[in-house]
C-alpha cells in the first residue's frame, strides 16, 4: 500500500509505533515531499521493502543506493529478521566432497556438492569444512602446512558468496592448531573468525587471534596461553557472544569459553557424566540460544540431552531418550560390530538437535546408527529414517564405512541477510 493511500484514507490500524509514526508524517505533505526531504522516513519505508525490491531501489539514485547500503539500515534490517531454523546438514565424509542430508523434505538440492573454489599449492583436493555459523561455513585448504601455506575461507552457500581471509600475521607459528567461526546477523552483519597458533616448539603455548570482517584484518586477542592437556578447540560452539570447546570430559571437568567482544577467556563446568564417554556418541550444539550436551556412555540404554544454564552455573536434563524401542524397528543398533568390539549396549552417534520452539514446530534430535540417520521428535518420540548409507553412497561402502566417524555442520537459508553479508 502506497504512502498517498494512507494518508488519503486515513486508515485507523493497530500497528507499531514506527508506523503510527509515519502515518503522522504523511499528514500534512504529500509523499513525494517525504521521500524527498526526509532519509528517517524513506529508510522506515525501505525497510519493509522485500530484498528482491530492495536491490532494484539502489539504482533509483545516490542517495537511495547510500541509504541501502549503509551498516545502520543494514543492521536494522537483519535484527528485524528471524533466523530460520536449520533445514539440512552438511556431511563431508572424505575430501572435497560434500553431502547433503534434507531434514524436513528428501528433494531439497543441495546448494554444492564440491568446494572446488580453492588453490592449494599442495593438494587442492583437499578442501575441508571446519566449522558452521548461523549459515555461513569456515572452510580451508591443507590442514597440516604451515600457517603461511593455508588459505582460509568463508563461505555462504546461499548466495555462492565466499570471502578469502588474509594470511595469519607475521611473525609466522610453528602451525594452527583450531579455528572457529563466530556469526550472529541479528546482531551485526560481519563475522569473526578465531584461530588458536601454536609459539612453541615444547608445548601447546599459542596466542589467540581474531579476524574481523568489519575491519579485514588480524589482530592478537590473547597472548601465551597454554592448553592444558585434554583440551581441544577443534569444534567451537558459538553461544551468546563467546566461543565455547569441551576437551574429553572422562579427563576434564570443565570446558573453557572464549568472550569475543572483551578478549577474555574463562571456564564453565562440565556436563554430568555417568560412566565412560564415547567420543563418537557425544555432541556439543547450540540450537535457538540453548547450549546442548549429548553424552554418549557404553552401556548407555537411553541418551540424555543436557542444557547449559544462560549464567553457567550448572547443566539441566532437557531430554531424555530410550533407545530400546528405536532398536525394535532398527535391530542392527544391537548387532553392528561395535557391540562386540567396544561393548556397546546400543550403537548410535548424536549428530546435531534441532529445536524449532520459536517456529511453533517439533524439536527432534538428529542420530546416525548402523547403515543409516534417523530423525527423532522429541516432542511425539516419533522417528524415521531420512538417510540411507546404501543408497547414498553405495552397498560396497557401506560394508568399509567407519561408524561414527565423520561430522555435519547445519545449513541455515540467509538468503534475508544477503544485504548485509555483501560486507563480507
Amino acid at each position: 500500500m502506497s504512502v498517498v493511500s494512507l494518508s488519503s484514507k486515513k486508515k485507523k490500524r493497530t500497528s507499531s509505533m514506527d508506523d503510527k509514526w509515519l502515518l503522522s508524517r504523511c499528514t500534512s505533505k504529500s509523499s513525494e515531499e517525504i521521500v524527498v526531504n526526509d532519509d528517517d522516513l524513506l529508510s522506515l519505508i525501505l525497510l519493509r521493502i522485500s530484498y528482491r525490491k530492495l536491490k532494484c531501489f539502489k539504482c533509483v539514485s545516490k542517495r537511495w543506493l547510500y541509504l541501502i547500503t549503509a551498516p545502520q539500515f543494514v543492521g536494522l534490517r537483519c535484527s528485524l529478521l528471524p533466523l530460520r531454523a536449520p533445514i539440512a546438514l552438511f556431511c563431508q565424509p572424505c575430501p572435497n566432497h560434500v553431502y547433503f542430508l534434507p531434514l524436513d523434505y528428501p528433494h531439497n538440492p543441495s546448494p554444492f556438492r564440491t568446494l572446488d573454489f580453492a588453490n592449494d599449492p599442495f593438494d587442492p583436493q583437499r578442501i575441508r569444512i571446519l566449522a558452521s555459523c548461523n549459515g555461513l561455513l569456515l572452510c580451508s585448504t591443507c590442514l597440516l602446512a604451515l600457517p603461511h601455506h593455508i588459505t582460509t575461507y568463508v563461505y555462504n552457500p546461499s548466495s555462492n558468496q565466499l570471502a578469502v581471509l588474509p594470511k595469519y600475521p607475521p611473525p609466522v607459528a610453528n602451525r594452527v592448531l583450531y579455528r572457529s567461526l563466530a556469526f550472529d546477523p541479528k546482531n551485526s552483519p560481519h563475522y569473526k573468525v578465531i584461530a588458536f597458533i601454536t609459539t612453541s616448539l615444547s608445548d601447546y603455548t599459542g596466542d589467540f587471534h581474531v579476524y574481523s570482517s568489519q575491519t579485514g584484518t588480524w589482530t592478537l586477542s590473547l597472548h601465551s596461553f597454554f592448553l592444558p592437556k585434554h583440551m581441544y578447540l577443534s569444534y567451537g560452539v558459538y553461544w551468546r557472544s563467546c566461543l565455547h570447546w569441551l576437551g574429553d570430559l572422562n579427563f576434564m571437568s570443565y570446558g573453557l569459553y572464549f568472550n569475543l567482544d572483551a578478549g577474555t577467556l574463562s571456564t564453565f563446568p562440565g556436563p554430568p557424566i555417568n560412566g565412560k564417554l564415547t567420543s563418537k556418541s557425544s555432541y556439543f550444539g547450540e540450537s535457538e540460544g540453548h547450549l546442548h550436551f549429548i553424552g554418549g556412555c557404553l552401556t548407555a540404554t537411553s541418551v540424555t540431552v543436557y542444557e547449559m544454564k544462560t549464567d553457567y552455573s550448572h547443566w539441566f536434563i532437557k531430554y531424555s531418550i530410550d533407545l530400546a524401542p528405536i532398536s525394535k524397528v532398527f535391530p542392527e543398533m544391537t548387532k553392528h560390530k561395535t557391540c562386540y568390539v567396544d561393548g556397546n549396549s546400543y550403537v548410535f552417534a548424536a549428530l546435531s538437535l534441532i529445536r524449532r520452539e520459536i517456529f511453533q514446530e517439533d524439536s527432534f534430535l538428529v542420530l546416525e546408527i548402523p547403515g543409516k540417520v534417523i530423525r527423532y521428535n522429541l516432542v511425539d518420540t516419533s522417528f524415521k529414517a531420512i538417510w540411507d548409507f546404501a543408497v547414498d553412497f553405495g552397498v560396497e561402502k557401506v560394508d568399509i564405512w567407519r561408524f561414527g566417524t565423520f561430522r555435519v555442520w547445519q545449513y541455515i537459508e540467509v538468503w534475508q541477510y544477503i544485504e548485509a553479508l555483501l560486507w563480507l
